[in-house]
C-alpha cells in the first residue's frame, strides 16, 4: 500500500473523529449551559477536555487534505512541502498547548 492510500485513510478517519467529537462538544456545551440532558459536571469536564482532540484531528484532517490540494494543483510533489506541513502542524498544535 502506498502512501497516498494511506493518507487518505487517516484523512477519513479523522473527519469521522472530528464529526464524533464536535456533536459530544456541542452537546455538551448545550448541557453545560442549560443544565440539561447531562450533570452539571460532566457536561464542563467534557467541554473543557475535548478541545484538544478537536484541535489534533482539525489539523490532521486540514494538513492532509492540503497536501493532496498541492498535489493536485502540482505544487507539493516533493518533499520539500511535506516536511513543511508537518512543521506548521507541530508548531500550530504547540501554540494551541500553550494557550491552553
Amino acid at each position: 500500500m502506498n502512501a497516498g492510500r494511506i493518507l487518505i485513510k487517516i484523512n477519513r478517519i479523522c473527519a469521522w473523529m472530528l464529526l464524533i467529537f464536535m456533536i459530544i462538544f456541542l452537546v455538551s456545551g448545550y448541557a453545560w449551559s442549560n443544565r440539561i440532558i447531562m450533570p452539571l459536571q460532566q457536561a464542563r469536564y467534557l467541554h473543557s477536555q475535548l478541545d484538544l482532540y478537536l484541535v489534533f484531528f482539525f489539523l490532521m484532517h486540514i494538513l492532509i487534505s492540503t497536501r493532496f490540494t498541492l498535489v493536485r494543483w502540482r505544487v507539493g510533489r516533493g518533499w520539500i512541502v511535506s516536511v513543511l506541513l508537518i512543521v506548521i502542524g507541530l508548531l500550530s498544535f504547540w501554540l494551541v498547548l500553550s494557550i491552553r
